[in-house]
């Protein structure tokens, strides 16, 4: 019985984990990871380099944002950050607005990892 409801506690951990799999998480790790790093808790060497803190995206400052507010800083970029593009450096080309829904659903799931 105590095997049985620690796999149920394990799966239930799994499903609700920012590594869960989110429709918009592939596009993150392509375009914000970097940057904002995989779990959104932010980068330090990526901070150094910009020489500016990047907002961490679970931070209560990112997730007070609305929606429009998160869509326009992915489409139109804030202060040094650009706005979000896929591809190379070569063959680069704004994002298809269809991903930033998903996207913004991924960066919502990661309030709850302080």
């Amino acid at each position: 019985m105590k095997l049985l409801a620690g796999c149920v506690l394990l799966g239930a951990l799994a499903i609700s984990s920012p590594s869960a799999e989110y429709p918009g998480k592939a596009t993150y790790d392509h375009t914000c990871k970097n940057c904002h790093g995989p779990d959104g808790k932010g980068d330090p060497v990526a901070d150094k380099f910009y020489r500016v803190r990047i907002p961490r995206l679970n931070s209560k400052y990112v997730q007070s944002k609305s929606d429009d507010e998160i869509r326009e800083i992915i489409t139109r970029g804030r202060r040094k950050m650009k706005p979000v593009e896929m591809g190379t450096p070569v063959a680069s080309h704004k994002l298809d607005e269809g991903l930033i829904p998903d996207v913004i659903a991924y960066v919502r799931s990661l309030k709850q990892w302080r």
